[in-house]
This record gives C-alpha cells, structure tokens and sequence, in this order.
C-alpha cells in the first residue's frame, strides 16, 4: 500500500511553517504567527518537529499554499523557491530576495545595543564571541560591535576558533578558550552569539578563577531561558521582539497572499532592550563613591529617590557627584536614576498583570499620569503599547 499525505482541513489555506522548533527564539516566532493567524480561521499549519541538525525541507509530497521558513543556507532557499509560492523568510542568513522576502529582528541593532550597553557602563575593553564553525553563519552582529568599539576608542578582541574542531561542542575549543580569555584586559565587556555560547566562556571563566561580572562581564545577543537556568549566573540578554517578528511575518504573508509586491528591503523588528541579569550587573569605574551611588540607586529604584537624597545618603555635594558622574560614566545622577526607574516599569509590565495605577503605587509616582508621562518621555510609546509587544509570562529565568 502506498503512503499518502491527506490533510486535516482540505477547506483551509496550507501555511508550512518551516521554522526550528527546538529553541525558545524558534517557539517565540511561532507564537507570534498564531497570535496573527488567530484572525483568520482559513488557515492550517504544517509544520514537522525536527532538531537542530535537521534542514527545513519540504517533502516531495507536501501541497500548500504559503510558506514561513527559517532560510539558514542556498539549499533551503532552492528548495522553497522551486515551489513557486509565496514565502517569508524570519532567518538572518542568506540575503532578502523578492522571491523569499525577509522579516526578521534587526541584527545590526542587536549588536549596536550590546555594545553601547557596556559603552555607557565605562567598559574601554570589549570581547566577542560568534556562532560556532560549524553553522557556517555568516555573523551580521560583528561588524557592528567593531563600529561602536571604534567610535569610542575601545579594543575588541574575537575569539578565533580552531578550525579542525568546528563543532558547537566547546570541549574542542576550551583549550583555546582558556587562552583568549587569559589574553583579554580586564576588565573586559564580553558579546556572545547566543546563551549556549555564553554559558561556556562563562563557566571556563570561573574555572581560570575570573571574577562574574567584575572581570568577565557576559552579554548573550540570542537568549535560550532553559541554558541560562543551567548556569552558575543568569544571564544577560538583548531583548529581541521575536514574537513581533512572527507576527509581522504573517502579516507581511497575508499582504502578498492579497496580491501585493514583494519589497525591496527587509522588515527589520527592533529589539527592545537589555535585560540585565547578573553576569552583567556592574558598572566599572574607579571612583568608589560612583560605584556607592549605583548601587544605592539600585537598591531605590522603584522608590522613586531624588538626586538630592542620594547626594545626602552618601554625604557628598550634589555638584562634587556630577562632576564624578560625568567623568566616570558620561551621564548624571539623574539618568542613572530614570534609567533604574524605567526599568523597574518594564519589568512589571512585561512580567505582571497589575494595572498601571497598581505599578504607579509601585514605583513612588503620586499618579498614573505622572508615570504615564515619565514612560512615554523616555520611550516614546505609553505602557499600554509597550506591555501590547510583550506576553505576560511568569517564567523564572
């Protein structure tokens, strides 16, 4: 008897969903589809669970209609396009095309944000770590790091890989590794590729005796929630929009399904932040009344202190602490202390469900107006928007 491929719902659209399915960036596109999806119930998934190690292909047999892959080399963009049908493209490798156009979170941003973040912390020795050989990725990250570091000054050493061991297992890289990070000026700003990346030159790091975060400081551009519970320190992170990437790469399918034009260029979905974790919570300076003031500010955050009470927590003249402030990190007092207070906001709305009043209350603003104004003058969107981005999720990282 000869197999035969039937689908469950012959009356709906065919959407291949060839994205990877093993990793929490993967899961998080694909929440972002169905939460487009959920508007339309013409629609009907294919989508075949598969490993990292596993190219996204299509089989002969599969008929459909659209396609939203996950186009990591020229075979899988070869395979999709001899389909003929519309296709969106969520992958950072290979080039946006009008056949497969591309919908993804902004690389070039990704590794911008890293390496301000660490810019405005005082770090002046930067490190990155990319994908490891054997993806044979090109890095869309790097270039960009290397710009910022250049812009200020700094020096950025890459961690070069053995070439005979091009595997994603760092036991054929730890002899090397140990080596680089023994090399690099402490204290040094470190960018990796992704949490798995990290989490290695976290724990040889540790095991060489180097300090977390004091001496190492360690930043993931790709975040994977499981890897970083697996390590001795959680890890930091650039909050990308992955959810909005599968939303808006549905949205940008059902526009051609309706007969519009591919675009010329990629829809690029900007990450939304530093999520700051303990391998990256320290601010290098030498001024110890610096390092005494963020630290107070940190413990304050959500209590919303002034400049002038700082100034007489730690005895010191308000003007004496700017002067320090500038000097050791390129901003005031009061930056650090919008900054801390904004951050406190963001965390409540992405990972609680209480109302805007209740985090007002919270975070020592006499009204929700007052918050309301004090968000959307740094951010440029109200808490509403920006809680609208992010899913409510009670998930301990």
């Amino acid at each position: 008897m000869i197999a035969c491929r039937i689908p469950a719902m012959n009356d709906r659209l065919r959407i291949a969903l060839l994205v990877l399915n093993a990793s929490q960036w993967s899961r998080s596109v694909v929440s972002g589809i169905v939460s487009f999806a959920d508007e339309y119930d013409s629609w009907d998934f294919w989508l075949a669970p598969r490993n990292f190690s596993q190219k996204p292909i299509l089989p002969s047999d599969w008929s459909g209609q659209r396609i939203i892959a996950r186009i990591a080399d020229e075979e899988i963009h070869d395979s999709v396009k001899s389909r003929g049908i519309p296709c969106v493209n969520v992958s950072w490798h290979t080039e946006h095309s009008l056949d497969c156009p591309k919908v993804i979170s902004d690389p070039k941003a990704c590794g911008r944000m890293a390496a301000e973040y660490y810019v405005e912390r005082g770090f002046e020795s930067f490190a990155y770590i990319g994908p490891p050989l054997c993806y044979n990725y090109n890095d869309p990250v790097l270039d960009e790091v290397k710009s910022v570091v250049d812009g200020v000054g700094g020096s950025l050493n890459c961690f070069d890989p053995d070439p005979n061991f091009p595997s994603s297992d760092y036991d054929f890289q730890r002899s090397r590794m140990r080596g680089w990070i023994h090399s690099l000026p402490k204290p040094v700003g470190l960018i990796a590729w992704s949490t798995n990346v990290a989490r290695e030159i976290m724990l040889t790091s540790l095991n060489e005796q180097f300090d977390i975060p004091n001496d190492v400081a360690i930043l993931a551009i790709e975040h994977e929630p499981t890897l970083s519970s697996l390590c001795p320190f959680p890890i930091s992170y650039v909050q990308q929009s992955t959810e909005t990437v599968g939303f808006e790469a549905a949205k940008e399918l059902q526009r051609l399904m309706n007969g519009g034009t591919p675009r010329e260029s990629p829809i690029l979905i900007q990450p939304e932040g530093i999520v700051e974790k303990t391998s990256t919570d320290t601010i290098f300076t030498q001024d110890d009344i610096v390092q005494e003031a963020v630290a107070f500010i940190r413990r304050n955050s959500a209590s919303g202190i002034s400049v002038d009470e700082l100034t007489r927590a730690l005895n010191v003249s308000r003007r004496s602490l700017e002067e320090r402030f500038r000097r050791s990190l390129n901003r005031t007092p009061a930056d650090e202390i919008r900054t801390a207070r904004l951050e406190v906001i963001k965390s409540y709305l992405k990972r609680t469900t209480l109302s805007l009043s209740e985090i007002s209350d919270r975070t020592g603003f006499s009204c929700q107006n007052a918050m309301l104004r004090f968000f959307k003058r740094l951010t440029s969107q109200t808490p509403g928007q920006f809680r609208r981005n992010y899913s409510y999720s009670t998930t301990t990282e």
